[in-house]
Order: C-alpha cells, then structure tokens, then sequence
C-alpha cells in the first residue's frame, strides 16, 4: 500500500484529506474495499493538487491481520490490537475465534465500525457470513455480539474516530460539500 508490500489481509486508516497510493498490483491482481462514513465524490490526484486540499494532509495508518490458518480451541477468543491507541477512538483489532465461540465487538466509542470476516464464517440472526462478508455498525448502535460459525472464524475489526476539529472527521457536515470542488477533471484531447 504505497510504498509497502501488502499483506493478505491489509487495512489502511486515513483522515479525510489525505493522500495515499498507489494502489499498485502484480500480474495476480488485487481486490480491496474502500470503507467511508460518508460517499465520496473524488480525489486529490497527487502530485500537483496540494493546493487544492483544504487542510493539512493528516494520519495515514496500515497494518495487516494475521492469517496463519491456526484453529484455536472451540470457543477460544485472541484478540490483538492492530494500531497504536488514538484519541479520537480510531481503532483496528484482530479477533480470531475457535469453533463456535461468541465474543462481542469493539467498545462503540467511536465514529462507527465494520467487521470484515476474514477467513472462517460468523453467524448472526440464523445467517451464515462467510469470508470477505462485511457487518457495519453505526455509531450510534450497540457494541455487537460476534458468533463464530463451525470452523470458527478471523475477524478484522475497524473503528472510525470521533467527530473531531479536524475538517472531514464529522460525517454529518460532509453532505454539504461541494463535490467539485476537490476533483479536477482533465479533459482527454
């Protein structure tokens, strides 16, 4: 991601506003979700749209989870921190379940949350969600209640942070922007 190799499963938090990139793949290819509170409508094209950002470039955090194909015991939970703690409540956390185990999510203290089931399978109201199935959680919702299915399940947990000064960080005033304003579009001669 950038100037790192990526892992099989790898996250990247960025503040709004913020670069990143490229996103270059091998001859395999590569597939990725890209997670936003709020729809964007564009991007800075880097270099030489600096001057087009209405702020400061901000945090720009990777990491990946741990995918070694170990079962844990049935109904044994491993949790492991994926970043450094952040003020705002921005979090990333790898939970890994043996068969059938149940957990519960991150605390909800932040700005919302996505669960991407990474390998293994999570059941939730009688459905099975298999790999690359995808949960989200408003900010304003309850911290979930995770179930392994049979084979138990990796979990990559991601928390977006609070609504801070910083421009971007509040979802409900980012509606009101002008799309066009930070998107410049070149004309193909």
């Amino acid at each position: 991601m950038g100037k790192k190799a990526v892992q099989p499963i790898t996250f990247q938090y960025a503040d709004a506003y913020t670069p990143y990139g490229p996103i270059v793949a091998d001859d395999d290819g590569i597939s990725f979700f890209t997670l936003r509170n709020v729809a964007s409508g564009g991007h800075f094209v880097m270099p030489g749209s600096r001057h087009l950002m209405p702020c400061r470039a901000g945090r720009n955090i990777a990491g990946g989870i741990n995918l070694d194909g170990s079962v844990l015991a049935e109904n044994g939970v491993s949790r492991k921190a994926l970043m450094d703690e952040q003020d705002d409540g921005v979090n990333a956390e790898g939970i890994h379940m043996g068969p059938n185990a149940t957990t519960t999510g991150l605390p909800c203290d932040g700005g919302g949350q996505y669960y991407l089931v990474c390998d293994g399978s999570l059941v939730e109201d009688g459905k099975t969600l298999e790999e690359l199935s995808l949960i989200h959680v408003a900010a304003d919702e309850d911290t979930p209640t995770l179930q392994a299915g049979p084979d138990g399940a990796t979990v990559l947990a991601m928390q977006f942070g609070r609504p801070s000064e910083r421009l971007g960080s509040d979802p409900s005033k980012l509606s009101g922007r002008d799309p066009e304003s930070y998107v410049v579009k070149q004309e193909k001669p």
